[in-house]
């Protein structure tokens, strides 16, 4: 289902050509009303709250860990990312699990673009050719241990919470440790017990750790 109405949307980009770009695409569509634009630094999160968008538009960045910032924002808004399809960093799975709705390669036409945004507003998910074909590498990688069965469906924000946890830190230390909010480790931490279904500390832990186990003793 659609939002009903115009979405508040923010770019945020440090790549000043791109940015300027994006808002000039976004200021065309009619359903958009941009409030907006960023750069990546310190306190991204609470700026990004301040200015309350419905759809957020985000420059890749190598700063930018997607799980943590929505999980330090008070409503989740509908999330565009504009990749790099010659950047080889660039985890797709990644970005998908940790909430992004679209993926667009920043190479993209204008009327690619603005496709690719009237889809997120009527409530859709969108993929260019680039990313379908990035997606699809990553899916075809053969896994090579315990560890990518256990943890396939999590992401790289993720797995470095559990793999904190197993070696028996406790929230305030993840979060001293990955640089966050102790809300965002416990918010972390719910996601990995709900795609694990586990719904305890100790059983998420148990079930890592007999992960182990197998790695150890096929």
């Amino acid at each position: 289902m659609g939002y009903p109405s115009s979405l508040r949307t923010t770019i945020v980009a440090n790549d000043e050509l791109l940015r300027h770009g994006l808002v000039h695409v976004v200021s065309h569509i009619e359903r958009i009303r941009f409030v907006g634009d960023l750069r990546y630094g310190e306190g991204l999160a609470e700026r990004v709250r301040e200015l309350r968008p419905e759809l957020l538009v985000l420059g890749m960045d190598r700063t930018l860990v997607l799980s943590d910032l929505l999980a330090e924002l008070d409503v989740t808004p509908r999330v565009v990312v504009v990749m790099d399809s010659q950047d080889e960093g660039a985890n797709t799975l990644d970005l998908l699990r940790a909430g992004a709705d679209a993926l667009v390669d920043r190479r993209s036409t204008a009327t690619e673009l603005r496709t690719t945004f009237n889809r997120v507003i009527n409530g859709q998910s969108a993929l260019d050719s680039h990313s379908v074909n990035a997606v699809i590498a990553e899916l075809r990688c053969p896994r090579k241990d315990f560890r990518d069965d256990l943890v396939a469906v999590l992401t790289a924000r993720e797995r470095e919470v559990l793999d904190l946890l197993i070696e028996g830190l406790d929230n305030r230390t993840i979060a001293a440790q990955l640089f966050v909010s102790e809300a965002t480790v416990k918010f972390h931490l719910q996601n990995i017990m709900k795609k694990l279904g586990v719904h305890k500390r100790a059983a998420l832990i148990s079930v890592a750790l007999r992960g182990q186990s197998r790695q150890m003793h096929p």
